[in-house]
């Protein structure tokens, strides 16, 4: 069965979805199609850091050491290097159209990545968002209506969305 027959048929998982959350059908939610599982595995490289991964010490990307880095102003170059470094060494099979890094105008400290990519066996384009707060570790893919910003914790807030940290212990 070729890959684009498994993208196809709406009963073949191609992978789990990551960060790993609690999905309606199993333990873990799943990829249907190769792009998802793409975007999938660019979240996991991109937000992992080198040396994080145990037993794979070279996993991961530089982009937490770029961002806690004082802002020489280059920061939207240093980002995207950081990106296709990574994606180049371990996810050589996804071709990157294009990395627009913005800086949001509301806060100082955001940084906003869009990744427009393909890969080898389907040319449509594909997109993935991140966005980043310089010197903060927590994550999102967007924010939402729901979302706001809290001035006197200087976090995110969203009612809607519970998110365990893997920093931790339970």
């Amino acid at each position: 069965m070729s890959t684009l027959e498994k993208d196809l048929d709406p009963n073949t998982f191609i992978g789990i979805s990551l960060p790993l959350t609690h999905g309606n059908q199993g333990f873990f939610d799943k990829t249907k199609t190769t792009l998802d599982q793409a975007r999938s595995n660019i979240r996991n490289l991109l937000l992992t850091i080198k040396g994080e991964r145990l037993g794979n010490p070279t996993f991961g990307s530089n982009l937490y050491r770029v961002l806690f880095e004082p802002d020489d102003g280059n920061i939207a170059s240093s980002v995207e290097e950081a990106i296709r470094e990574a994606m180049g060494e371990w996810l050589s099979y996804i071709n990157i159209e294009s990395i627009d890094v913005t800086t949001s105008g509301e806060y100082d400290n955001a940084v906003n990545v869009e990744i427009k990519f393909t890969i080898n066996v389907d040319q449509r384009v594909a997109q993935l968002d991140l966005n980043l707060a310089k010197g903060d570790l927590s994550v999102g893919d967007g924010v939402t209506e729901a979302t706001s910003f809290n001035e006197d914790t200087g976090e995110y807030e969203d009612a809607d969305d519970f998110e365990v940290n893997p920093f931790y212990d339970f």
